[in-house]
């Protein structure tokens, strides 16, 4: 018989080889106007929004009352590219897990620290404290919704998930039909999924990629 615990933990790792799943769609996407993402391994998604509108002395990411105590460290991965990554200056970088060790997604942020979170004194490579993440446990959380909150108390954009239309047309012909084709599958998800203020737009954005779709089979 396998116990409640064990139960748990075989349900987490089910759910968290989703996530990763979610994290490689994602991190195979172009085009959208405030953010970009790539994969870093099989567990990291590295995740740059742009620009940088948030105050110096605001610190809606990390806020002073959380109990540093209760963070998890960052698991030993300097590089060059974390490196390059925190002299970013254009762009804040986040880093989305999906570690097997943890058994659930934690946010790091690589740059802008001094600009977006309160100063810790214990662990500067604790994870932030967000809403998505603190209840990915216990409610069916997906990425694009953590991906949602990090742009919300980044730039605070109207649509997280915007479309570039103008980089899409300057794309090759077959290149941009492809891309269009998965945006409007990852659109439709968030559109289907998603009961936030901003499903609007996002539904704007799918007629548009619909149009181009629907073009595009003409000039077969």
């Amino acid at each position: 018989m396998i116990c409640e615990n064990q139960k748990e933990v075989i349900n987490h790792a089910i759910r968290l080889s989703w996530f990763l799943q979610e994290c490689l769609t994602l991190g195979t996407l172009r085009g959208f106007r405030h953010f970009d993402t790539f994969m870093r391994g099989r567990e990291e998604l590295v995740l740059r929004v742009y620009p940088i509108t948030q105050s110096p002395t605001c610190s809606t990411l990390l806020p002073p009352e959380i109990d540093s105590r209760s963070m998890l460290p960052l698991p030993e991965l300097i590089s060059p590219l974390d490196e390059d990554l925190g002299r970013e200056t254009e762009r804040t970088v986040f880093l989305i897990t999906g570690y097997a060790k943890y058994r659930c997604p934690y946010v790091w942020l690589r740059s802008h620290k001094e600009l977006l979170i309160e100063p810790n004194e214990s662990d500067k490579e604790n994870p932030l404290q967000l809403i998505t993440t603190d209840e990915w446990k216990i409610k069916d959380i997906k990425l694009w919704q953590i991906v949602a909150e990090i742009i919300s108390l980044t730039i605070h954009a109207d649509n997280p998930f915007e479309i570039n239309f103008d980089f899409l047309e300057q794309l090759p012909v077959q290149e941009s039909r492809l891309l269009n084709h998965s945006l409007l599958k990852f659109l439709e998800t968030v559109y289907i999924q998603s009961d936030d203020p901003f499903v609007d737009r996002v539904y704007q954005d799918i007629t548009k990629l619909q149009s181009r779709q629907i073009e595009s089979w003409f000039r077969l």
